[in-house]
């Protein structure tokens, strides 16, 4: 068994591994390929022939383009129909245009595009189901209109490879046959009113008029792209619309398949292979280069302005009635802002590295600048982008060290830039961004190692995609310099390409010394469950917190995350991916910041996803900070001993439930830890005769269970006449006798009423000097259920009302509302998006009973 896992485990890490790895593969063979033709080519030249466009060409691109775009909408507006939901064309057509805008030049099509339709359909009120039934139609009818338009020239309009590329013969009609008995397949189960199934996820398949209604737009989406292609082309009278047509369907298939954003460097290689034997590769390039601005670059410009208009928008109200708030909670983003603007700033640098120096500066400051500091400019110019390049994730993160790292490196990149060759206007903007960030200070709060610091697949991605992109752009500009042994030591002001080789090497040493130490560095914070060292240690920790929940550690059941102080714990649970702590964390105030943080990244080392579940108003900020949304899941009732009491007309029931009791022959009495030993045996006989009743099993994670070793750690009070015990329930009791409550509470069926064992606990706690007593929470309770409330308000609210057949929600609210209690909301913080319901699912599966969740795992 353990050799199938370590196997499964290995080949995880290769696919992973490959996932990193291909598009950046397939984007350098892109440049590669791109570079080997374009070798010969002047980028003035490519300019110059731009310029050269009538002005009515780009006039009808354009129009070409807007009505793409606007056939774009249509599946959005299909969807809805689809999914019999009656949404404002206005409002599908602004999300569509932002989701199809920023997706297609971004990539990861399905994550971007299917994420901010999640953000922006769930703000008119649809489910999770229906946004994902939107996003499966709008991909399905893509590949309607490809498999239609595509198939048929490729059927009946066939191309030999082996022309344009030699020693491939594929033969494309076959290609096209398949791509046309895929669409016949979808009108079969159109027609016959069938449902797919994909890897036991069903798909319904639309109606044959909504399916038609696919084919014909996205056969004009299709159409419209590729003629925007022809029409920037020269004339030629050996190539026709339809060469174009079908050299853009294999084009954009390829890029497709490769994953690589936008399918950028493979579409143009592609397309460059096709149109090579028509025209030359001057004209090309001023076609593709137009054709990636005006079709992607452009309509993403606007998708985004949209975007922030259509966020603006949202949030008028609350920014009119809240200036100064709405400035302090815009200024939370401030890292990712800087984050953003580092990396391009990296971006910048190595980029400038790269490309020939203007021989005007390189004279003028040959006179001022010392040879030796000029070549050393140009060798750590580059090697101050990589950094930057880095420092981004940190600053992201809040790391302090990225902060004050960014300053300093910014600082000598602006000096560099002007040693090297006097560039004012990269010096400029990089002095611009460390006077901005300077102020910034207050941001930056956390106290952790850069080499600790995880990286996401995306930002691994794209940090190999600038350095591949940065290796070809330097090799391209000096591809007319011959290459030999002795440029390696070649020194001097007109010795650029020399330069550019050996910041190569720099950069690629530094990447390598930087990743041998964090291989080095230690992985990850050890993880196993506790033992009586930290068992104690968290033991000292609770009695100094004023709040009594830290007492749940002691089941042993959860692992525990301590600080580097040893001052603060998190509580924590692995279920499926998702890592839940459970609470807020417990300690001193100051560590608690850090903490979280450290338990998000131990999460992210290990590629689960972090949840906080149950957790306060107190730390919201941080949560926000993750990246993570929050829902609300109900109330904490704590009374206020001060005010409690029996007498008069407000005790009047509490006063005579105690007195009943008591006549019976029942008392209430406390049981100090060390003493509880002695009445095991009958404490179990309770506990089983609970569990009998419920016809259940115990849980675990957010709630104790019965064991000797748990239970001793805390006074028990207990309900019992002369023959028996017949209830009782530990007590945690918070520091300073500020706050107290109750875990595990079981009783018999002979028990009395349990209002009995309440006010004798909070007339007990008011007797010891205490200020609270807790209740504990009441589920769903406290959900709005107003007209434009999250739809988990409404769902939590309707469940609340209607759902006493599942658990007794109104009545747990209404008997601990019998106390006069203070409520206070209780909340999960989780990934957006669809991580959300699976985390809810492996909260679910936690809480019902967890025993050993890393067995699984490692």
């Amino acid at each position: 068994m353990k050799e199938n896992g370590s196997k499964k485990e290995k080949a995880l890490k290769v696919k992973r591994l490959v996932s990193y790895l291909l598009p950046a593969i397939i984007f350098a063979l892109a440049l590669w390929t791109l570079d080997k033709q374009m070798s010969y080519l002047h980028l003035s030249y490519v300019l110059k022939s731009i310029s050269s466009v009538p002005l009515s060409h780009l006039g009808i691109a354009v129009f070409l383009t807007s009505l793409s775009y606007a056939s774009l909408t249509g599946y959005d507006y299909l969807a809805a129909r689809h999914i019999n939901q009656t949404l404002p064309y206005k409002e599908v057509a602004r999300t569509s245009f932002i989701s199809t805008s920023i997706s297609y030049t971004a990539g990861f099509n399905f994550l971007t595009g299917g994420s901010l339709r999640y953000r922006l359909y769930s703000g008119y009120g649809l489910s999770l189901a229906q946004i994902w039934d939107i996003i499966v139609f709008c991909i399905s009818t893509f590949w309607v209109g490809f498999c239609f338009i595509a198939g048929l020239l490729f059927t009946f309009y066939p191309l030999k490879l082996s022309e344009y590329v030699p020693g491939i013969p594929v033969p494309l009609n076959l290609v096209g046959i398949l791509l046309l008995l895929l669409l016949v397949t979808y009108f079969y189960f159109s027609f016959t009113k069938l449902d797919l199934e994909v890897k036991g996820h069903k798909i319904r398949i639309p109606e044959p008029k909504i399916a038609f209604m696919q084919l014909a737009l996205s056969s004009g989406d299709y159409l419209l792209p590729g003629s925007i292609i022809y029409l920037l082309l020269p004339s030629n009278s050996q190539l026709t619309l339809l060469h174009v047509l079908l050299f853009f369907a294999l084009a954009q298939l390829i890029g497709l398949i490769s994953t690589v954003p936008g399918g950028l460097g493979v579409f143009e290689t592609v397309m460059l292979f096709m149109l090579e034997p028509y025209f030359g590769t001057v004209d090309i390039m001023r076609a593709l280069v137009l054709f990636r601005f005006i079709y992607y670059f452009v309509p993403f410009l606007m998708g985004f302005l949209t975007l922030i208009f259509h966020e603006f928008e949202e949030k008028k109200e609350f920014l009119k009635k809240a200036g100064k708030v709405t400035y302090s909670s815009l200024s939370e983003i401030t890292p990712q802002i800087f984050s953003i603007l580092i990396f391009f700033g990296g971006i910048s640098l190595l980029f400038s590295g790269a490309l020939p120096s203007d021989p005007r500066y390189l004279r003028e400051i040959a006179y001022i600048v010392p040879l030796p500091l000029i070549e050393a400019s140009r060798l750590f110019g580059s090697i101050i982008g990589v950094l930057l390049l880095l420092l981004a994730n940190g600053l992201w993160k809040r790391i302090d060290g990225a902060y004050v790292l960014s300053l300093i490196v910014l600082l000598l990149g602006g000096v560099f830039a002007l040693l090297k060759d006097f560039d004012y206007h990269e010096a400029a903007v990089l002095f611009t961004m460390f006077i901005l960030l300077f102020p910034s200070r207050k941001h930056f709060y956390r106290k952790s190692s850069l080499l600790h610091q995880s990286f996401s697949r995306e930002n691994i991605i794209a940090i190999i995609l600038v350095l591949v992109s940065f290796v070809w752009l330097g090799f391209f500009s000096y591809r007319n310099v011959e290459y030999s042994n002795e440029l390696w030591w070649q020194f001097g002001v007109n010795s650029q390409a020399s330069s550019f080789l050996r910041a190569v090497v720099g950069v690629f040493f530094i990447l390598l010394v930087l990743g041998v130490m964090k291989m080095l560095s230690p992985f990850s914070k050890d993880i196993h469950l506790p033992g009586n060292e930290e068992l104690e240690l968290a033991k000292a920790i609770v009695r100094d917190n004023r709040e009594p929940l830290g007492n749940l550690a002691f089941t042993g059941d959860k692992y525990l995350l301590f600080d580097d102080k040893k001052k603060a714990f998190l509580m924590y649970g692995v279920s499926g991916k998702s890592w839940i702590a459970m609470g807020d964390p417990v300690g001193q105030s100051d560590r608690i910041k850090e903490l979280i943080w450290d338990f998000y990244e131990m999460t992210r080392l290990h590629q689960g996803r972090a949840v906080f579940y149950e957790v306060s108003e107190k730390h919201i900020p941080i949560y926000l900070d993750l990246g993570l949304t929050l829902i609300k899941i109900g109330e904490e009732a704590k009374v206020s001993l001060e005010s409690f009491t029996l007498e008069g007309s407000a005790g009047k029931d509490f006063r005579y439930a105690v007195k009943n009791v008591e006549k019976k022959g029942y008392w209430f009495e406390i049981i100090q830890p060390e003493n509880i030993t002695v009445l095991t045996p009958e404490l179990k006989q309770v506990s089983d005769a609970w569990l009998e009743m419920k016809t259940g099993k115990e849980k675990g994670f957010s709630v104790g269970f019965f064991d000797e070793k748990y239970l001793s750690n805390f006074p028990l009070a207990i309900v019992r006449n002369e023959e028996e015990i017949v209830a009782f329930t530990n007590i945690w009791a918070g520091a300073g006798t500020e706050e107290f409550s109750i875990d595990l509470m079981r009783y018999k069926s002979s028990a009395p009423a349990m209002d009995y064992l309440f006010v004798k606990l909070i007339l007990w706690g008011k007797e010891n000097g205490y200020k609270r007593f807790s209740l504990g929470m009441a589920p769903l309770s406290g959900l709005e259920n107003r007209q434009f409330a999250p739809l988990w308000h409404k769902v939590g609210s309707l469940i609340f009302a209607n759902g006493d057949y599942i658990y007794n929600y109104k009545g747990l609210r209404a008997y601990k509302e019998k106390f006069n209690p203070v409520w206070s909301p209780k909340y999960i913080a989780l990934p957006t998006g669809f991580k959300k319901s699976l985390a809810l699912k492996d909260i679910a599966t936690l809480i019902s009973g967890m025993k050993d969740p890393f067995k699984d795992i490692f």
